[in-house]
Order: C-alpha cells, then sequence, then structure tokens
C-alpha cells in the first residue's frame, strides 16, 4: 500500500531554502552573461554512484545555474531498512554555484560552493532472510557541495565537489527502503 509523503525532514527545509535564495538571486541579475554548456558529471557516493549529463548557464560574474540528467545506481547492502536493498532510477536536478575568486566566473582556478535539489525515480530490490521484494520510491535530495575547479588549454573544464545533503523518499510504493544523510564525491567536465 502506497505510503504518505514524509517532508518533514529537519534537513530538506534548509537546504530547499539556501537553493531557492541562490535561484532567484541568480534570476534577479541582468542579461546571462555565458552560453549552455554542456558536459558530464559523475557522483560517487558509499551505496552508488551517478553519472550524468551536466548542463550550466552563467548568470553573473560568480554564479552559474546547473541541470543534470542522469542515472542513480545504488547497492545499499545492509544499510537501510533491509539485509540487501540494491536498484537503479533515472532522474536530474537543479543546482547554482558560486565562484570564490572574484571577478571570475568558474572559468579560472579556484574554489566554489553551491546548493543542488534532485529529483529521483528508483526501483529498489530488497532481501530479508526467507523474503524479498522491490519498492518504487521517489526520492528528494537537497545537498550543499564545496569544490575546486581548474581549466586546461586543451581539456577544457574540471570541477572537483564535496557534497553533504539528505535522502528523502517522499513517495513510497512497497515496504519502506533507506533514506538518510549522505556524502557525495563528484567530478564535472566540460570539454
Amino acid at each position: 500500500m502506497p505510503q504518505a509523503p514524509r517532508l518533514s525532514s529537519p534537513c530538506l527545509a534548509p537546504a530547499a531554502l539556501l537553493l531557492a535564495l541562490a535561484l532567484s538571486a541568480c534570476a534577479s541579475t541582468s542579461e546571462p552573461t555565458g552560453p549552455l554548456q554542456t558536459g558530464v558529471e559523475i557522483q560517487a557516493y558509499p551505496a552508488g554512484i551517478i553519472p550524468a549529463l551536466h548542463f550550466r548557464k552563467t548568470v553573473s560574474d560568480r554564479d552559474v545555474i546547473t541541470a543534470r540528467l542522469g542515472t542513480n545506481i545504488t547497492d545499499r547492502r545492509d544499510w537501510g531498512e533491509h539485509d540487501d536493498e540494491s536498484g537503479s532510477g533515472f532522474g536530474g536536478g537543479l543546482g547554482w554555484r558560486r565562484s570564490l575568486n572574484h571577478p571570475s566566473p568558474l572559468t579560472e582556478s579556484g574554489f566554489h560552493y553551491g546548493a543542488r535539489l534532485d529529483l529521483w525515480n528508483l526501483n529498489i530490490d530488497w532481501k530479508d532472510p526467507g523474503r524479498s521484494g522491490s519498492t518504487d520510491i521517489l526520492v528528494l535530495q537537497p545537498s550543499a557541495e564545496f569544490g575546486y575547479g581548474w581549466t586546461h588549454p586543451s581539456l577544457g573544464r574540471f570541477e572537483t565537489t564535496l557534497g553533504l545533503g539528505v535522502e528523502i523518499n517522499v513517495d513510497t510504493d512497497g515496504e519502506d527502503v533507506g533514506e538518510g544523510p549522505i556524502l557525495l564525491f563528484g567530478l564535472t567536465w566540460l570539454p
């Protein structure tokens, strides 16, 4: 039986507010300052990996808006509600990054910080002693990130990130499966 969405996580409100404020501040700038760029990114976390297409638009002298579309592949082992949980699904999200080098819009070497809000539609297969099943979940994943980027003259732009967020199962069809804090390591490449 489907369960009611759980949006009461104390981590959701601050992350969503930070992302909303960042997007609002960037949207209030004058003319967009750069073309739409495309690349690839990969994020790894202790229970999985997220390969994705990466899109970004420079919106001020220090800010970019990002978007991604990708696949979340997870093997949670016994870290969830069951003895073994694994699965995958598609999703994506929006984000914002700000350069700490002023006035450099993430084109030169330096540190950046930001926030992102992703939504994943996952199918999780689970096993317990003597029984097994499958659960479909819609996962909201707000996170804050900090990183370092550099541009290679012939290879393009590289950015590493360390993200801290939370996975929140907002819609569950089946038995409960794991959710909670998440630590993400990422690499973005824009040719």
